[in-house]
């Protein structure tokens, strides 16, 4: 389920006047794991200009990194999964040119801080599965899949 933040603001993704939208880090790693998140995300982002700080990238490949460590992904689904990174068809933008400004943005984390600069230059929404980002800036789109649709993980089940 893709919601806007604050309440006042109705934005749906078939709004032709919402053509860009900048993609979140951890909404970009959700995508990127397959999680059911992830593919709200993927199907939110189709047909839409996607922008990107090109700090994501690295972000988005240590989270990977963490996860093979911790046995969620294997050592072949990184290869893949980095290569598809790579390929991603996404905007980048520097990191550098948002740095100033970003930094500025105390309440964030410089990560965060980065995309909602990128978001507020564009006068784009910020697409994220970051509840807790979604909370401080009101330009979020927050990607959430309800309990009941969540199944449980099996743990027992090493990664492939």
């Amino acid at each position: 389920m893709v919601r806007p933040w604050r309440r006042s603001r109705r934005w749906t993704w078939g709004d032709p006047t919402a053509e860009a939208v900048v993609l979140e880090t951890s909404a970009f790693l959700d995508l990127m794991v397959g999680t059911a998140e992830g593919q709200i995300v993927g199907d939110a982002l189709r047909g839409k200009a996607v922008h990107v700080s090109d700090h994501c990238a690295v972000a988005v490949a240590q989270g990977l990194l963490v996860m093979v460590g911790r046995g969620i992904v294997s050592r072949s689904q990184l290869r893949r999964k980095i290569r598809l990174l790579a390929a991603a068809p996404f905007a980048p933008h520097p990191a550098a040119t948002l740095l100033e400004a970003a930094w500025a943005r105390t309440s964030l984390r410089l990560g965060d801080a980065l995309c909602v600069e990128l978001s507020q230059r564009l006068r784009a929404p910020l697409l994220t599965t970051d509840s807790r980002l979604a909370t401080v800036w009101p330009d979020c789109l927050l990607v959430t899949v309800p309990a009941e649709l969540v199944e449980a993980p099996d743990l027992g089940r090493p990664a492939s």
